[in-house]
């Protein structure tokens, strides 16, 4: 390895560092070691030494620039606090079933104090324009989202964005409108949707125009993930390297044929047009990672062909990947970083060498092999999934994209914005629909897998096997495909014969509760799906069984069919087809889950572990009455899941309940539950409240707390534990497993 990639690889090294620390250290003394080893090298100069020293100054630039990010969150004063602040409408504002979602920046509060840019959504608000200038009053909340294995890391992301604070707009009133210059994308994507309405789903075209995703609804959305084609329509990196290339030769064709006085070389010209055209195109996509890292290796290429230099292409991909997470070191917490840049390095791998002995179509074929087999690991790490037929469709699809749409559509907008001329544009509209057609006919006969992350060190076996497999020579092939394996065939440890593993997963305002035996899989409750369309089934639920090893459920059990408990049973169904369903509101759930009503007293035995339901009422119009109850007996270890019983609901269950180690709160900790006869009777060690942090329903009340403290139970709050695990086993003495907002906890957790 040559000097100059040793050096990148260190710089690189030492900014993704402190990423994998659960708390932040002070940069001050690293920075002290990199001054004493800066002396060293002037007093005795050492190449050995530089590596070091750049890892060092990168550690050191990360470390305060997390700082920074840190230092500017929400204030814990302000953190669930009503005030008025002021500030900036940031970007295109989305607008939600329920809404609009938007991040205020430039924010102050009524005595002028500064504070961080915030993600807000104002239900039932006007509508919003970037650029405009607001005063709002908010409820505020610092940066907390919900904490479970195998699901998205909403705090990191917002972390990587540079949000300290998120909050729900109750009032607003506009200051003053947007200022010109800061009208025009807003302008643009009214004046092209005005001229694309003349086609059926013209719409569509404006997500590769101004970025705007929102012109693709979510049928679009889920036939392009089934596809694999979700990144053909957003602003890609792909499409601003091929617009910059574009414009880069037609300015020098432009110089070379036409009669122009410009008497010095073609390329001074050629190379800042083509930069300025793909840093357009870029701010119009919002600059995402993908996008970045495209505008900074055609800058690189550019400026090192007006130098008249020369660097290998791993150098060029290394110096735009430091260049990246210089500017934002927290910009790796997002997946598009890592399959944007791992995108461009497998293909530095595995087309090395080849490029000018095989033909166009083979290149072309074996780079879609390359992205397909190379980015599945990847996809994993991240929680995403994965079509079958990806590399198929865009074998075909990514040609008709950037080569027909793309440049069609940018043309297009320019002839129509200058010269009213459409016929460009409603072109480019057509072909995409052509291609939406192609793509739901495709969808039909693919499949998205999602596969569970399969631990640190499977999957690292598992990355070595796949670039052993993408190498230009084929002789360690064999091995490669034996390293895969523990990624397609991923193991998770399951409790013993006569043991139960019961985990509460963190769901906000809502119940999700997983029971393993050896060999079976049981999901009591399925969280909610709120009206703005957030289906936590869906979002949390489903990804949350996956990483748990949950390929599918043998019982879907649902108390009753409030919605915060049955809301998200439909997605879950889709995802993990449980052999049955039974609910104590059976007739009130929708029919395509074929709920079967609990009965009293039922019960059964999986794996030497004994299930008991019981009812206080099989009938009536209280549904938190009809609450299925689920006890559950490993050894002389017992759970109790009581749904949303109520104090007379407890009462009249009371001689047919036993002991219970574990028990969860009924009604997440409301007051209009949890009485003294009903505690006494459990004497449970442990209790669980699920219910949000800082929700509004005051859950859990502090009476119910103290009332559990008082009769010496030990509390646990998902809110602020995140999802927690407990082993029910006769051998073993009964603590939490793990709480994950501990156990996978990062510096930028709250």
């Amino acid at each position: 390895m040559n000097e100059m990639r040793l050096l990148l690889f260190s710089l690189l090294a030492g900014l993704l560092c402190p990423l994998l620390f659960s708390a932040l250290p002070p940069w001050q003394p690293f920075a002290f070691g990199f001054v004493l080893l800066l002396v060293f090298c002037c007093l005795r100069p050492a190449a050995a030494v530089r590596p070091v020293m750049a890892f060092l100054l990168a550690f050191c630039w990360a470390l305060f620039s997390h700082q920074l990010l840190l230092d500017r969150r929400l204030p814990e004063a302000l953190d669930n606090q009503r005030i008025q602040l002021s500030g900036r409408i940031d970007s295109l504002p989305a607008q939600t079933e329920t809404g609009w979602r938007f991040l205020l920046r430039d924010v102050r509060d009524a005595s002028g104090q500064a504070l961080p840019n915030m993600r807000l959504h104002w239900w039932g608000g006007e509508p919003l324009a970037a650029g405009e200038h607001w005063r709002f009053e908010v409820r505020l909340r610092r940066p907390r989202g919900m904490r479970n294995p195998g699901t998205f890391d909403y705090e990191a992301w917002l972390y990587a964005q540079g949000i300290g604070a998120v909050g729900s707009v109750t009032a607003g009133q506009r200051i003053e409108p947007a200022p010109g210059w800061g009208q025009w994308r807003d302008r643009l994507q009214a004046r092209l949707a005005g001229t694309l309405e003349a086609v059926e789903g013209g719409r569509r075209l404006l997500a590769l125009l101004t970025g705007d995703r929102q012109a693709l609804d979510q049928a679009d959305w889920d036939r392009l993930q089934t596809t694999g084609t979700t990144h053909l329509l957003v602003i890609s990196g792909l499409h601003v390297g091929m617009l910059a290339a574009a414009v880069f030769a037609l300015t020098a064709l432009v110089l070379r044929y036409l009669p122009l006085r410009w008497s010095r070389p073609q390329l001074w010209l050629s190379a800042p047009v083509a930069l300025l055209a793909a840093a357009g195109y870029a701010g119009l996509a919002g600059m995402e990672v993908p996008v970045q890292r495209a505008l900074l290796m055609c800058s690189l290429v550019l400026l090192l062909k007006l130098w008249r230099r020369q660097l290998p292409a791993i150098e060029l991909w290394l110096a735009a990947m430091v260049m990246v997470t210089l500017v934002n070191p927290a910009a790796p917490l997002r997946a598009g970083y890592w399959l944007s840049f791992m995108a461009v390095g497998l293909l530095l791998l595995g087309m090395g060498g080849r490029l000018h002995v095989r033909a166009p179509w083979w290149r072309w074929g074996r780079s879609q092999w390359i992205a397909f087999a190379g980015l599945w690991p990847w996809l994993l790490l991240w929680g995403m999934p994965a079509s079958t037929v990806a590399m198929g469709v865009n074998l075909l699809a990514i040609p008709w994209v950037s080569l027909l749409i793309v440049p069609a559509a940018l043309l297009g907008a320019v002839l129509d914005l200058l010269f009213g001329v459409d016929l460009l544009l409603l072109l480019a509209a057509r072909l995409l629909n052509l291609l939406m057609l192609a793509l739901d006919w495709v969808a039909q006969w693919g499949a998205v897998l999602h596969l569970p992350f399969p631990g640190w060190l499977a999957w690292m076996i598992g990355l070595l096997g796949v670039l052993i497999w993408l190498l230009p020579v084929g002789l360690l092939r064999p091995l490669g495909v034996l390293c895969v394996l523990p990624l397609l065939l991923p193991q998770h440890e399951r409790p013993l014969a006569g043991e139960a593993r019961v985990v509460v997963l963190d769901v906000g305002q809502g119940l999700a509760v997983l029971v393993q035996t050896a060999r079976h899989d049981l999901l009591y409750d399925a969280a909610a799906r709120h009206a703005s369309g957030f289906d936590l089934g869906e979002a949390v639920v489903a990804p949350g069984l996956l990483g748990l090893g949950v390929r599918q459920l043998d019982l879907l059990l649902l108390s009753h069919a409030d919605t915060d408990h049955a809301g998200g049973a439909v997605a879950v169904m889709q995802r993990l087809q449980p052999h049955r369903v039974i609910s104590g509101e059976a007739e009130q759930l929708p029919a395509a889950l074929a709920a079967v009503p609990c009965t009293n007293g039922q019960e059964w035995v999986w794996d030497d572990v004994r299930f008991r339901l019981l009812q206080a009422q099989n009938e009536g119009e209280d549904g938190n009455a009809r609450s299925c109850v689920l006890q559950i007996w490993a050894g002389q270890r017992s759970v109790l899941l009581p749904g949303d019983i109520g104090k007379a609901d407890e009462l009249q269950l009371l001689a047919q309940l036993a002991p219970a180690d574990v028990l969860l709160a009924p009604h997440h900790g409301s007051r209009s539950s949890s009485s003294y006869a009903f505690i006494r009777r459990l004497e449970p060690h442990w209790v669980v409240f699920s219910a949000a942090y800082h929700n509004p329903f005051g859950h859990p009340h502090q009476q119910v707390v103290d009332r559990y403290r008082e009769l010496g139970s030990e509390a646990i709050y998902t809110g602020s534990a995140g999802a927690v695990s407990f082993i029910l086993s006769p051998d073993r003495p009964l603590v939490p497993e793990w709480r994950w907002r501990d156990r996978a906890r990062r510096f930028w957790h709250e």
